[in-house]
């Protein structure tokens, strides 16, 4: 007997995407890249994440839906250091590196917040990160 491909449902496949970008806890920016995840109306969602040593922050939105995905970067105490809106509404990433408007201090402790957001309103639904150090 010939085996059957397996296939999904459309439906399914963001919440498989997100289930990959989705992880827990503290680390350095040194460390693996990590993606923050924070869910929004009607299946729509941002991720974020800052790369290695803290020289590039990417946001994404993960849902085709009108919203857009906004990434917060704060100190650890929650005082804003700038923000990235993503350019795309349909699961493709926008990334910035340093570049002297989107650094990071070296040695210090930040969090990274995940919005979504409507044009003209505030971001919603956000979730913040753990609190990682920058130790480069």
């Amino acid at each position: 007997m010939k085996p059957t491909p397996m296939r999904m449902a459309p439906a399914a496949l963001p919440a498989i995407v997100l289930g990959a970008l989705m992880v827990s806890g503290t680390g350095t920016a040194a460390a693996a890249t990590t993606w923050w995840y924070s869910g929004g109306p009607h299946g729509s969602g941002a991720a974020a994440a800052i790369g290695e040593q803290g020289v590039q922050l990417t946001v994404r939105d993960v849902n085709t839906d009108g919203y857009r995905a906004l990434a917060d970067v704060q100190t650890a105490a929650g005082t804003h250091v700038y923000h990235v809106t993503d350019s795309y509404n349909d699961n493709k990433c926008s990334t910035v590196s340093a570049d002297g408007r989107h650094n990071l201090a070296g040695k210090r402790s930040c969090r990274l917040r995940a919005c979504v957001i409507k044009a003209g309103r505030h971001p919603s639904y956000c979730k913040a990160s753990a609190t990682f150090h920058n130790d480069h």
